[in-house]
């Protein structure tokens, strides 16, 4: 989810920031509302592109551009685990956060092997639970986190679809009972199609519109899978049929090969 973050008056006159782009310094700044509450992000420039520039005629390539000037000047840094990419913005202890919630594996930094701690891990750990700022005090954050600290499913939260997507178990099951579906017809191989389908378009739901986007799909496709049994008389096929988005027949099709 979203957050609202801080911004001091030093950061316009920092050299490192001072040495980037106008456009970078911008993105720099929307990352922050995106990251989770230790300064981390999944290093995705398509889905930084439909977050922080959605209605902009940028591109994602433009994006990952302007990540890579970030990244020369200091800004961020960029770390892997469990072969996947993440971006950590630096100077992150700056930020004021009440109850932080933390949502990506923990940004570490790796010194070179001649420095004096060969491999010092440096966690930016979330601040001790504090009592909560005063309303209208700079860094205010009371009520804007769950009360633990660790990753809670959001189903209001605005998210791109990314390829390693995975609806929440309790959500689908919900869903899917609600329109007499079995839990069992949405395999991997399903929810992989279900993301290689939409994470192209960098279109941004709510977790929950999510859900329920691929629950539809699974209910039309068996819809369509029992109308198979039904005789029909051959038609002539149209090639002026616009494109219809929603038309899940490739899904059952693909996922029984």
């Amino acid at each position: 989810m979203a957050r609202i973050r801080t911004i001091k008056p030093e950061f316009w006159t920092s050299e490192q920031v001072m040495e980037c782009s106008p456009l970078a310094r911008l993105l720099f700044i929307g990352v922050w509302n995106f990251c989770d509450d230790a300064g981390n992000h999944p290093m995705s420039a398509k889905t930084l592109k439909a977050l922080v520039f959605p209605g902009d005629d940028i591109t994602s390539a433009k994006v990952g551009e302007l990540l890579a000037e970030l990244s020369t000047n200091g800004l961020i840094d960029l770390y892997e685990v469990s072969g996947k990419e993440y971006l950590h913005v630096n100077g992150w202890k700056h930020q004021k956060i009440d109850r932080p919630t933390i949502k990506h594996p923990a940004y570490r930094l790796t010194i070179d092997a001649d420095s004096e701690s060969a491999r010092r891990a440096l966690a930016e750990e979330p601040p001790e639970p504090r009592r909560a700022l005063t309303p209208g005090r700079e860094g205010e954050c009371k009520g804007e986190n769950p009360p633990n600290a660790h990753e809670t499913f959001d189903p209001r939260e605005m998210v791109a679809m990314t390829l390693d997507w995975l609806p929440d178990p309790e959500t689908l099951k919900t869903y899917a009972v609600h329109v007499g579906l079995s839990g069992a017809l949405f395999t991997p191989a399903v929810i992989a199609l279900f993301t290689c389908h939409y994470e192209p378009k960098g279109v941004i739901n709510t977790q929950a519109e999510w859900v329920s986007m691929l629950v539809k799909w699974v209910q039309r496709d068996q819809v369509k899978t029992a109308g198979t049994n039904v005789s029909r008389f051959p038609g002539k096929p149209r090639s002026d049929e616009p494109f219809d988005d929603e038309n899940t027949d490739w899904l059952h099709q693909e996922a029984t090969q």
